[in-house]
């Protein structure tokens, strides 16, 4: 049952990641959050960065969904 709520949660905030990149990113930008040395890295890395830490989040909650129900 842990495995699934986890997997569920996962996939959300993987969702979410992936779906609101853009948006987080700014809001990063507008707070201050980006890193010291971001001199190389342009909006759309760090958009990408965002969306490829989304998609192994979905992976980990497709895979926790799996285990959870019994499938793998």
């Amino acid at each position: 049952m842990l495995a699934t709520a986890l997997g569920v949660v996962f996939l959300a905030f993987g969702l979410a990641g992936i779906r609101y990149a853009p948006a987080i990113v700014e809001a990063q930008r507008r707070e201050g959050m980006t890193p010291f040395d971001d001199a190389e890295l342009e909006a759309s890395d760090r958009v990408r960065v965002t969306r490829g830490t989304g998609a192994v989040a979905v992976l980990i909650g497709l895979a926790l969904l799996a285990y959870g129900l019994g499938v793998v």
